[in-house]
């Protein structure tokens, strides 16, 4: 699957953040805006009961924004440690991890902006509410009411009537930044569910894991290659099968530098083979090759020692058990989302 480029035209199309559980104060401020927006034009008592709800409700509601702040870092920083810490235990990175993860983080910054968005608009339909009760902060278009009779000013019908014509956009502006917050923080839940779970799995197959480790013990790197003899082993045998593919880049074991993170090409335990020269994007000819190459790994995992997969933003690790290909994050290049090559790590 091919990795979709961001644009702001879908900032608001998926929401992903650690949502806070607590006070309803954005079900409070909506219904306030749906109040104000469908206010009839009421006679003089009706209105001065409903006027007096809706300012009294924003002027007693200092400290609700600070209340409901998005879920704390040291949540995100949690994960991050569990991740960490699994990826030790189980002797090499956990790449598919690293999309739940950083899918977190970008959500959790999603839902601080749109929980900003609610508050700043929020305080902007309080001021005109408190600017519109009282006489200091009235539309200059209502100075009739003042120099006729100041008791009018406040009259609660007035109120109403001004806040829900003339500053219309204010109120649409809460309604629509409440709408956005409320996915964001649903969609946030579902998103930290989804990673929780993730680890929760993997820490409860550390048993398995282990057992697969203590198969395929940890072997020096050596030789012209500088790599494993299991790693070596196994790129004889790709090469043997697929061919070497010296016109489209052959292959690359052992660097110095492991990549996006560490990984495992450091270690000697990792090889890519290519499908582009270049970092271009494969014919479909070298596109099936790799497909091949993939599959091929996968159905001998077991036999050679190697530990996981990643082709074309996917990814697949024999520790995860039997679970299929998984997306990966977005590293922003065909070469960093494996498109132009074929990624196996061994134990």
């Amino acid at each position: 699957m091919q990795s979709d480029h961001h644009s702001s035209a879908d900032d608001f199309a998926d929401f992903w953040a650690p949502d806070p559980a607590g006070p309803a104060w954005t079900e409070r401020a909506g219904a306030l805006a749906a109040a104000l927006s469908a206010a009839p034009r009421p006679g003089r008592g009706r209105a001065g009961a409903l006027a007096l709800t809706v300012l009294a409700a924003f002027l007693a509601w200092p400290g609700a924004p600070a209340a409901a702040a998005p879920a704390e870092p040291e949540d995100m920083n949690s994960l991050k440690e569990r991740a960490s810490a699994l990826s030790e235990e189980y002797q090499g990175e956990l790449r598919d991890m690293e999309g739940v993860i950083a899918e977190a983080e970008r959500a959790q910054k999603r839902a601080d902006g749109t929980r900003e968005e609610v508050e700043e608009a929020l305080e902007q339909v309080r001021a005109l509410a408190v600017a519109t009760y009282t006489s200091g902060g009235v539309d200059p278009s209502m100075a009739l009411f003042v120099e006729a009779d100041p008791d009018e000013v406040i009259d609660r019908a007035v109120v109403i009537d001004y806040l829900s014509t003339s500053n219309q956009d204010k109120i649409d502006q809460l309604d629509q930044a409440l709408s956005r917050d409320e996915t964001a923080q649903e969609t946030a839940e579902e998103q930290l569910a989804q990673a929780e779970e993730d680890l929760r799995e993997l820490e409860e197959r550390r048993t398995e894991v282990q057992r697969l480790i203590a198969d395929y013990p940890e072997q020096p790197m050596g030789g012209p290659l500088n790599i494993t003899p299991r790693t070596e082993q196994m790129r004889a045998l790709v090469i043997e099968k697929f061919g070497e593919g010296r016109d489209v880049g052959g292959v690359g074991c052992y660097r110095a530098v492991g990549g996006w993170v560490v990984g495992e090409h450091p270690k000697g335990r990792a090889c890519d083979f290519m499908l582009h020269p270049s970092g271009g994007m494969p014919s479909q000819e070298q596109i099936d090759r790799g497909w091949a190459i993939a599959e091929w790994a996968r159905e001998n995992a077991d036999d050679l020692g190697i530990m996981y997969v990643i082709y074309r933003q996917q990814i697949w690790d024999v520790r995860r058990g039997d679970t299929g290909w998984r997306p990966m994050a977005d590293r922003g290049n065909l070469t960093e989302n494996h498109f132009d090559h074929v990624h196996i790590s061994m134990f």
